[in-house]
């Protein structure tokens, strides 16, 4: 499976894409005909309660910071829920664990590193960005979803926070250019695949969207991993 990281907007997005990807595939097992028996259904996912943590217990110090379960809880939900909704497998604990530590760390670096530039989140651009969402997927969809991850709205937003400091440090620490050339490739790529693709002027603006984000992502990755080079990173669970 490929590891799991902190990217711009990540849990976010991973929550949005879970919802599609569940409609998406209740569509396509209805429309599928022939012997279902060759497809075994999942199993339901279940969390034990040994899998929790006391929002009190030390998981991992960084630079001095020390993150504790409630932290780790609700990103190791995440992770797991993630696994499961792509047909992953969810039976090796420990390996799901590192997943979460690993996490846990990058976003602290992140965190710390943004800090140290001044780089911060107002509770209103928090909360507009939430109504967004909301709006976005419709109210009663955003709550299963909370539901299905076993996260309140507070923890939510606390992780909706951490992801929106990561995009203003992405926009404040990498400038990226996206030239024409790219876009127009990009879009031939998206038409082959889907031949009702609208004109490249209908869609231009998402595609620079994109491209940008991935080449920020490029650039987040290599300075996490300049910033573990330098970081104290004490496991302690």
């Amino acid at each position: 499976m490929k590891k799991l990281s902190v990217l711009s907007l990540a849990f976010v997005i991973i929550i949005m894409l879970a919802a599609c990807g569940g409609n998406d595939e209740a569509e396509e097992n209805e429309n599928t005909e022939g012997d279902t028996s060759e497809q075994p259904a999942q199993q339901e996912l279940e969390f034990a309660d040994e899998e929790k943590l006391d929002e009190e217990t030390p998981v991992v110090v960084v630079n001095g910071e020390e993150i504790t379960g409630s932290d780790y809880n609700p990103i190791y939900t995440q992770v797991k829920s993630t696994m499961y909704q792509y047909g992953q497998d969810v039976s090796d604990l420990d390996m799901i664990k590192d997943q979460t530590v690993s996490i846990l760390v990058e976003q602290a670096l992140i965190q710390q590193d943004a800090e140290s530039e001044g780089i911060e989140v107002t509770d209103e651009e928090v909360q507009e960005e939430l109504d967004t969402i909301k709006e976005t997927s419709g109210e009663e969809q955003y709550a299963t979803l909370l539901e299905q991850l076993q996260l309140s709205e507070d923890e939510f937003k606390e992780q909706l926070t951490g992801e929106l400091v990561t995009r203003k440090y992405m926009d404040s620490e990498f400038e990226v250019e996206v030239t024409d050339e790219e876009v127009q490739e990009y879009y031939d790529q998206l038409k082959e695949q889907n031949g009702e693709m609208g004109e490249l002027e209908e869609v231009e603006g998402q595609i620079k969207d994109v491209l940008t984000n991935e080449k920020q992502s490029e650039q987040l990755r290599a300075r996490i991993d300049e910033l573990k080079e330098d970081a104290e990173v004490e496991n302690v669970l």
